[in-house]
């Protein structure tokens, strides 16, 4: 077999990669790349408004038909754990998730929210 056979087990593993790091999202929905980045970054900034000293967070998503599941998890500079779970239905660039997020910090609901980031411009409309 030579150093032939030991190319296409590398390949398929490189491309295996490459999928799983795109998340092979869709160009005209919701992709879990975007929205897990995008729920990460508005979900610390809202923490951080509600004074909550985020260490860290970290956000990951699963899609569906029409929405993504959500589960975030972090801790705080004191340690105490931070989740925000729920289903985002709609995403508007970087700047605005739609859905249902809850935020729990140290066992205390921070926000129960249908929307973070600013929402407040109009949806999109899709043809």
């Amino acid at each position: 077999m030579g150093r032939k056979g030991k190319v296409w087990p590398a390949v398929a593993v490189c491309a295996v990669a490459v999928a799983v790091v795109s998340g092979c999202d869709p160009a005209d929905g919701l992709g879990a790349s975007a929205v897990s980045a995008t729920t990460d970054q508005l979900a610390t900034h809202a923490l951080k408004h509600d004074h909550v000293k985020v260490q860290w967070l970290s956000c990951s998503a699963s899609t569906g038909a029409r929405s993504a599941k959500v589960d975030c998890l972090g801790r705080t500079d004191d340690q105490q754990k931070i989740t925000v779970k729920g289903t985002v239905t709609e995403q508007l660039d970087d700047t605005c998730v739609r859905g249902r997020l809850v935020a729990v910090v140290g066992g205390r609901t921070v926000f129960d929210v249908r929307g973070l980031g600013d929402c407040d411009r109009p949806s999109p409309v899709r043809s």
